[in-house]
């Protein structure tokens, strides 16, 4: 059994805060990931195409998704190549109204609800290649362990579970809802052969033996979702040698630059000239194909002599529009909380008042003379545990280049 495993399209994802122009082509960017994705079953002449959740981003879906979801699923129904969607929590069953009733072809089935459905899927001479076991989302907030509820598989073909969930143990899982959560032991010692999942944006593989894997989002929805975004390839045919292979698809990337050391930047042309190198060391790091769009993220941090222009909401955003032509990007969000004045530091140290203290203190536990181990109670946010040398590893790291930014908050506040 071959199949394309995808997730988390979130067709209809309004991108608020963004110009009309730019939540338009975004839109359309989903629906191009996805026919993309179409257009790849059908050439790699697949047997199924599993979604597993949030193909729609709400409830609410527009005229024009509707007519390209049904106008695509049956481009696939030519192909004879069958359908299975498993709901998430941003399009979960349950509704009276909304995605989930459209009167979709026959070769598309949904797992709409917490009911395990089981589907047989077939070859072109219509016999049986394999089964796809799934089980949908009722509700925006399912709390139950869905993979608890799906039977044990069968034997004698491949056998697939499709879910979506967070896995306990995944990257990045922290960053999303913990609806449906699953432990991994217990997904692989179910007896399915792969488990295709969906919920965290990030692609990656949990288990080679059996496979189970996040095919990450189809495309990029926020500056979260960096990197290529697209789908899984999966063949079973050998059920002991199974391969699974990422393609891209996505039409727009999301990335994050970040640029500092602009101690001697004090024009806009010198400015954009240090992000364009800054971006073109990325790209060389991590070329992409030269269609691709581009939402850009530029974080600039340190000191800088134009801190207190890049400080203001509306020459960012000159700077910003001025960005999407020096890089080419289809939009650009300049951040720049942690900019300040061009201060001497070794002068400051040496004064005798909090400011010196403080200086002095930073210096001395980023050298390793002095640990905070027990001096917060309750740990730090970005700690888990109480590891001394973890406490330590992690102040140092926090206050690595932070001493200009201590120094021009502590001054405003003298001021």
């Amino acid at each position: 059994m071959r199949f394309l495993h995808i997730a988390d399209v979130h067709l209809d994802t309004g991108f608020a805060g963004r110009s009309d122009e730019v939540r338009a082509r975004l839109r359309e960017a989903s629906r191009t990931a996805f026919v993309r994705a179409v257009d790849l079953a059908i050439r790699e002449d697949v047997h199924a195409i599993l979604i597993a959740g949030d193909l729609f981003d709400g409830d609410r879906l527009s005229f024009e998704t509707e007519r390209f979801l049904l106008r695509e699923t049956e481009r696939l129904q030519d192909h004879q190549i069958t359908v299975v969607y498993a709901t998430g929590n941003h399009d979960p069953g349950g509704n009276t109204g909304g995605p989930r009733t459209l009167p979709w072809p026959a070769c598309v089935r949904v797992a709409d609800d917490r009911t395990p459905r089981r589907f047989q899927i077939l070859d072109r001479q219509r016999d049986p290649v394999g089964f796809i076991t799934a089980v949908g989302h009722d509700g925006p907030r399912v709390s139950e362990d869905l993979s608890r509820l799906l039977p044990a598989p069968g034997d004698e073909l491949p056998e697939v579970a499709l879910l979506h969930t967070q896995v306990h143990s995944s990257e990045a899982a922290e960053q999303h809802h913990a609806y449906a959560p699953s432990d991994l032991t217990w997904l692989r010692h179910a007896g399915y052969d792969y488990w295709a999942l969906g919920h965290i944006h990030v692609g990656q593989e949990l288990s080679d033996d059996p496979p189970i894997w996040y095919s990450g989002s189809l495309q990029g929805k926020t500056h979260g979702d960096r990197g290529a975004r697209g789908g899984l390839l999966v063949d079973l045919s050998d059920r002991r040698n199974p391969a699974v292979s990422f393609r891209s698809l996505a039409p727009v990337r999301w990335d994050t630059i970040e640029a500092s050391h602009l101690d001697h930047v004090d024009s806009l042309d010198e400015l954009e000239r240090a992000i364009r190198v800054a971006w073109q060391a990325v790209r060389d790091a991590d070329p992409a194909p030269h269609d691709i769009e581009w939402m850009v993220r530029v974080v600039l941090s340190g000191p800088c002599p134009l801190w207190s222009e890049l400080r203001t909401e509306e020459d960012r955003a000159t700077l910003g529009r001025e960005l999407r032509g020096v890089l080419g990007a289809l939009d650009v969000l300049v951040v720049a909380d942690t900019v300040h004045p061009v201060l001497p530091l070794d002068e400051h140290r040496l004064r005798t008042d909090v400011l010196g203290e403080v200086l002095r203190l930073s210096d001395a536990v980023r050298g390793g003379r002095v640990s905070l181990h027990g001096v917060l109670e309750g740990g730090l946010a970005g700690v888990t545990g109480d590891d001394p040398a973890a406490i330590d590893a992690y102040v140092r790291d926090l206050l690595g280049g932070a001493d200009g930014e201590l120094a021009a908050r502590l001054l405003e506040g003298e001021s």
